[in-house]
């Protein structure tokens, strides 16, 4: 499905169905042992953009993170809440992910793994979960892992 993928990458990941913490039923799921590592360990930017426990799961930034940083559309409902829960109108996951892009615009690739097909978005390559195991295992994107 990939030609071989490099350099500094920019990383978001989905929770349900995508994680281990919650995997899909039947297929492969992301360890959250390899997002620590990547967010921990590497200059990768990695990112939460589906359900924000992943945030504290693994130590990673979130959707109110970009908002903040780019100070966009949805600023203010995001400055007047700590409340991940509870903010009106928060942007479609699209628009998620397309907000990393504007934040790391010198980025080598984007990378978004998600049990819900985003390959429609520009510039990013989207992957199902059990893909983008199988990928990282066969070196197809050269990411170091830790043992799972």
């Amino acid at each position: 499905m990939s030609t071989s993928v490099s350099g500094y990458l920019v990383l978001a990941f989905d929770r349900d169905r995508t994680v281990d913490v919650n995997p899909p039923a039947d297929r492969s799921a992301v360890p959250l042992s390899w997002i620590e590592h990547w967010a921990n360990e590497t200059d990768h930017e990695v990112w939460a953009i589906g359900n924000q426990r992943l945030k504290s799961e693994a130590g990673i930034p979130g959707v109110r993170e970009a908002v903040m940083r780019l100070e966009n559309e949805w600023y203010r409902e995001f400055n007047e809440t700590d409340d991940d829960e509870h903010v009106d109108g928060w942007p479609r996951r699209a628009r998620r992910v397309e907000m990393l892009a504007e934040l790391f615009p010198d980025a080598d690739d984007y990378l978004v793994v998600d049990d819900k097909d985003l390959s429609y978005i520009e510039d990013w390559t989207h992957y199902y979960p059990w893909e983008f195991v199988d990928v990282v295992r066969s070196g197809d994107v050269d990411l170091e892992v830790t043992a799972d």
